[in-house]
């Protein structure tokens, strides 16, 4: 598919810095509506146009707005509204609030479409600081709610309540706080259905009416120590589970990163200070369990005493006996009443990634010792 999630990306962050400055020392709806179409046409192979500009005070609302991407997707807004449109002594203007409802992105095989679309304390460079990649924050917040997307790879529309977006940046452009919520992401069943194994697997556990999914990120980074905490990772799916990480590193440069370089690059320095992988079950693990024991003949109890007795034995090939044990003792718990699962990582001082890929390949037995890893249940 060649215009997915990126593609609402595409609408609302083209409205943050598609806005080039006027001349004007006060609101000009022509003017800011001109400077939106040259910006979005700072790419050779983009166009925009519209339809028509007016402005009450500092407020402007251009009408009929549509531009094209340079991958030949087509974006339509029928109103956008520009509160408090302030200009910038360096080109194009702040402005405390921005809408772009009922829009539209398009091209040869998919579809999205949103109701709702705002940013918060929009900040809109112009077209030349749009090309030099200038190091301005665009927004605080950015919230697209409902989405549909259709086509493409997708057997059926897949929708999204809202996507939401908030960022922080420091005076080098750097991200210094960012939070990420996708509320209620409802994939069907249909999704699934091409594969005949898969469809049978999820319709023997009863997932029968598809899924229906949250996502949240949140984190944040100092430039000192290049020192990133991630503050969580969740995706939390119902009648499914909640998987939740949190962790902290450093010598990670998000900084070269949103100047282009490869990830590994940005973080060849990069070292772990602390991790947590927490599995909250909301009712897959006893789909499972029953599953299992329809297969077996037997009932739950007689599969959990099973597999609660085989652990310690499946877990040999760790060749750590005392992690292994407390392994299998949080397993057992956890199969005997599964509430919870987590890892904990805390090693005494940072661990390098290198240092830690090298244990793994050398003496991966005495990883558990040297992170310091814990394993409960149900805590």
């Amino acid at each position: 598919m060649s215009l997915k999630l990126h593609s609402i990306a595409l609408g609302s962050a083209a409205l943050c810095f598609a806005f080039g400055a006027g001349q004007a020392f006060a609101a000009d709806a022509n003017a800011i509506a001109d400077a939106l179409v040259a910006a979005m046409q700072s790419n050779d192979k983009s166009t925009a146009k519209y339809d028509g500009a007016t402005a009450i005070g500092d407020d402007v609302t251009i009408t009929g707005f549509s531009a094209t991407n340079p991958k030949g997707g087509v974006i339509s807004i029928p109103t956008i509204t520009i509160a408090n449109a302030q200009p910038r002594d360096a080109g194009g203007f702040t402005a405390s609030a921005m809408t772009f409802d009922n829009g539209t992105v398009v091209d040869e095989d998919t579809n999205v479409a949103w109701q709702m679309g705002s940013l918060k304390d929009a900040t809109v460079p112009s077209p030349a600081e749009i090309k030099a990649k200038a190091h301005i924050r665009p927004f605080s917040e950015v919230t697209v709610s409902g989405l549909s997307i259709a086509g493409g790879e997708l057997p059926a529309p897949l929708d999204i309540a809202s996507i939401g977006v908030a960022i922080d940046i420091d005076a080098e452009g750097n991200p210094r706080d960012f939070d990420l919520k996708v509320a209620s992401i409802n994939i069907p069943a249909a999704v699934f259905a091409e594969d005949p194994q898969q469809k049978a697997i999820l319709d023997e556990l009863g997932y029968t009416s598809g899924f229906m999914v949250n996502l949240d990120v949140a984190g944040a980074y100092e430039t000192e120590g290049d020192e990133v905490t991630l503050r969580t990772f969740t995706l939390d799916a119902a009648d499914v589970g909640k998987l939740a990480v949190t962790g902290k590193f450093n010598g990670i440069s998000l900084g070269d990163m949103a100047q282009g370089a490869e990830p590994g690059d940005a973080g060849k320095n990069g070292a772990l200070e602390a991790l947590t992988i927490r599995f909250d079950n909301a009712g897959v693990v006893e789909r499972v369990l029953d599953m299992q024991a329809k297969m077996m003949g037997v009932d739950r109890a007689a599969v959990v005493a099973q597999f609660g007795g085989a652990l310690p034995f499946m877990l040999n090939f760790i060749g750590n006996p005392p992690f292994q044990d407390k392994l299998a003792k949080a397993g057992a718990a956890f199969l005997n009443d599964p509430q919870s699962i987590t890892i904990a990582v805390n090693p005494d001082q940072p661990k390098k990634f290198e240092e830690i890929m090298g244990i793994a390949n050398q003496a991966p037995q005495t990883l558990p010792d040297v992170l310091s890893v814990d394993v409960t249940a149900n805590n």
